[in-house]
């Protein structure tokens, strides 16, 4: 009867088992491609929305700087030969200007040959005019030597860098991205450039925001050097800059050709973390990259919900699986057990032990065996008895 459990018993686990199995497979590895691919897609709408912050915040400088290259103040001071009277009205002008769009550090007017003529600047929350003993000459900059060249309507946007003020970079680290364009008079004479700089740390804030204890932000400039990093140690590593040479392909070589300067989205692994990446652009035609938004996140948190759901499926395939065994094993029994009681009692019959009645529980075939075998028992039994009487 042994041989015969086992069959059943292998045949109950069989039959419920491979369904299961196949079902289970298949809705396993459907429903760990969705939410791997729920975990992808959030990833990439998180620096996705990074970027679009920051691409937000300078949508409207070329705007601003072309309505201040066109404004009536402007065009009188250049007009009257740059009267007194018309430069106290082109400082007031621009001082309402920095008021009201509080982003820029400077907003600038300089003339043909380098010298700042009107000069705004906006720290600590508060638009000063600068004292025109304080105006410098930047002639040697290289966004003055940008924007001079231009023709009319032309637009220079500069790096990402580091304000320098006499030659030096500012202290405390004051980053500024620079939109310039050049003026003319009526008579298309050119008369210098109008220049902003644009407070880099209202949107560098939002990479910084991203940094956690597992996860890790970086800004990068086209060439690698980071803008934001989470050791502030490797920032602004460029010679222009506090030149430490720290730079996103010495630590990330393997990955790094394919991040730097990508025009759109990518995303890869590198060593236990998903790196994630998206360009941020400074002109509406998306046409000058200002860097690149870098995420890194360990493997195991980008897919901690395929983890937990795989886990939980085998806990319960698991638990299924020793329910079916405890099921197949009751079933073979209750199968097994009255015939292993009829094959007993046909052999005790052989021997002539005619004494115990045969019955049986089940209301299946094996009953209607049992009670064959207790006619055949009891017939033995009369049987003897008349022999026994001759």
């Amino acid at each position: 009867m042994t041989k015969i459990r086992n069959k059943l018993l292998i045949a109950f686990i069989l039959v419920s088992l491979i369904p299961l199995i196949a079902l289970g497979g298949y809705a396993l590895t459907s429903i760990s491609g969705a939410l791997r691919d729920a975990s992808n897609n959030s990833l990439k709408e998180k620096v996705t929305l990074v970027s679009f912050g920051i691409e937000d915040v300078l949508k409207n400088v070329t705007t601003d700087l072309f309505y201040l290259r066109d404004s009536t103040p402007l065009s009188t001071f250049l007009d009257t030969g740059m009267t007194e009277q018309t430069k106290l009205g082109l400082e007031r002008d621009f001082l309402a200007f920095s008021r009201h769009k509080k982003i820029y550090h400077q907003i600038r007017f300089l003339d043909t040959r380098g010298e700042e003529i009107v000069r705004v600047d906006r720290n600590n929350g508060e638009s000063k005019v600068v004292p025109r003993n304080k105006l410098q000459n930047k002639k040697d900059r290289y966004y003055y030597a940008d924007t001079i060249k231009l023709g009319h309507g032309e637009l220079m946007i500069s790096p990402l860098d580091l304000n320098h003020e006499h030659g030096q970079v500012e202290k405390p680290l004051r980053p500024v991205i620079r939109y310039g364009t050049p003026v003319f008079d009526n008579n298309k004479r050119l008369q210098g450039i109008v220049l902003f700089n644009v407070l880099a740390d209202t949107f560098l804030e939002f990479v910084r925001k991203e940094n956690s204890m597992n996860e890790q932000g970086f800004l990068v400039s086209n060439d690698g050097f980071y803008f934001v990093n989470p050791d502030t140690e490797k920032e602004w590593g460029g010679e222009s800059d506090l030149n430490t040479g720290s730079n996103f392909s010495n630590d990330y070589p393997t990955i790094s050709g394919a991040i730097l300067g990508a025009t759109s989205f990518k995303e890869t692994e590198h060593k236990d973390y998903i790196i994630a990446s998206t360009p941020v652009f400074v002109d509406k035609e998306k046409n000058k990259m200002l860097g690149t938004v870098v995420d890194a996140v360990p493997v195991k948190d980008v897919f901690s919900s395929v983890t937990t759901f795989r886990n939980v499926f085998l806990l319960i395939g698991a638990c299924v699986f020793l329910a079916t065994l405890l099921l197949a094993i009751g079933l073979a029994k209750s199968i097994t057990d009255p015939i292993v009681y009829l094959t007993e009692v046909t052999h005790n019959m052989s021997k002539g032990k005619l004494s115990a009645p045969v019955a049986v529980k089940t209301k299946d075939e094996t009953r209607v065996l049992a009670e064959s075998i207790e006619l055949l028992r009891k017939s033995m039994n009369i049987l003897l008895k008349r022999m026994s009487k001759k």
